[in-house]
């Protein structure tokens, strides 16, 4: 069955009585050259556990199924429960869950090692992927298809107005590379942008930070005030740590602003302050 076929996904869904619904960022894949991209930057093996978030009609969950040792897949919409079953009835290697993955806790629905894939909806991912980066289970490989504007926020660097929070949780959790641009065209319906393919590789720098949970404050309350120097942020946020005492011993200039500090440097910072105010 070819999924990618715009008029045989017409057909399904009034088949089943299903209309879209742009609240939940349902616009699915009808571009083979795009599946196949995202197959292939996935690298299957038959060894491979693979977590797919947001199956839809199913027309990557069934081209996961034939190559890869277990499919779990996420998916909140429950109106497509019988068109996956249908689909994916000759496959034993298929577990679909009817869930809201932003209420899941990863850790007991898959096990290590595993790979993600999955196209994000705008409106969940910056939570989804905000909470996966502080705290895993991390993927050892992950392909992700994002709005073009929440791939730039997620991949951009110091000194840019989009570096954020998630940049950092991103640097210091992966390494990235953009598999493919893709047009609006690629999608039915077709939505208002484009949308870009990464390719992350669990790359951690997690191991050099002293305490996870000051260092994500921390990132947080550095970006609230994005337009207030650095430092006046974070003696607002944490007022009984000498921040002009860490600045000076840091060399950090007192006038920087959080978009302009690297992720490697809030780490210098983080576990320099976590020292002094643990002491």
């Amino acid at each position: 069955m070819d999924l990618t076929s715009k008029s045989k996904l017409i057909e399904i869904l009034r088949r089943n009585n299903i209309f879209l619904k742009k609240s939940l960022g349902q616009n699915f894949l009808i571009d083979k050259n795009i599946l196949k991209k995202i197959i292939d930057a996935l690298e299957i093996s038959k060894e491979d556990n693979i977590l797919e978030v947001g199956c839809g009609v199913g027309t990557l969950t069934l081209e996961l199924a034939k190559k890869a040792k277990k499919v779990i897949g996420v998916e909140i919409d429950k109106r497509f429960k019988s068109i996956l079953e249908e689909l994916l009835k000759d496959y034993n290697n298929v577990e679909i869950l009817f869930e809201d993955v932003l209420k899941l806790d990863l850790s007991r629905i898959i096990n290590l090692p595993y790979k993600l894939v999955g196209n994000l909806p705008y409106y969940i991912s910056g939570s989804f992927l905000g909470e996966y980066f502080q705290k895993g289970p991390y993927a050892h490989l992950m392909v992700i298809m994002l709005q073009k504007e929440m791939a730039e926020r997620l991949t951009s660097s110091p000194g840019s107005k989009k570096y954020s929070p998630l940049s950092i949780l991103l640097h210091i959790t992966y390494s990235y590379e953009i598999i493919s641009k893709v047009s609006p065209s690629c999608f039915f319906p077709a939505p208002e942008v484009e949308s870009v393919v990464l390719k992350l590789k669990f790359n951690p720098k997690l191991d050099k930070i002293y305490n996870k949970e000051f260092f994500f404050k921390l990132i947080k309350e550095s970006f609230n005030q994005r337009r207030k120097f650095l430092l006046n942020n974070l003696e607002r946020a944490f007022p009984s740590i000498d921040w002009k005492y860490v600045f000076t011993e840091l060399n950090i200039d007192g006038k920087i602003r959080a978009e302009e500090l690297s992720p490697e440097g809030y780490i210098t910072l983080s576990n320099k302050a976590f020292n002094l105010w643990k002491s």
